[in-house]
């Protein structure tokens, strides 16, 4: 598994930098509503082809940040041992979704996904 930095317009320069403000799912896909920390400007992200979904409540999500760098709070992961174990991994002929990670203060949210969008509120 590697780890790097998801280039987003949203600002966070640790892993609680931002907070959770809603989750919608949605027929066409998900959307996650975000307040940036310091200028509490509310962001959507909007996945339409999700693949998968996980959010880990408080310090239940300690161990999921340990790989990953202490400054950020948007990360995505290749060769994720996540994504392998339920079955969408480079050795077989589908198209492989992306393995994002977003900290928030109290949650972490993993998504799988073909593509996001982000919209300032």
């Amino acid at each position: 598994m590697n780890v790097r930095a998801w280039q987003t317009p949203i600002r966070a320069v640790w892993h609680k930098s931002n907070t959770l403000v809603g989750v919608n799912y949605l027929l066409e896909g998900l959307e996650i509503i975000l307040e940036e920390e310091d200028t509490k400007q509310h962001w959507c992200i909007a996945f339409k082809d999700l693949v998968a979904l996980k959010i880990i409540l408080g310090d239940n999500a300690n161990w999921s940040r340990q790989p990953l760098p202490p400054d950020g709070g948007f990360f995505e992961l290749t060769d994720s041992p996540w994504l392998a174990a339920l079955g969408l991994t480079e050795n077989n002929d589908q198209r492989i979704p992306h393995h994002y990670v977003i900290c928030c203060k109290r949650e972490l949210i993993e998504i799988g996904t073909f593509s996001a969008a982000f919209t300032a509120k």
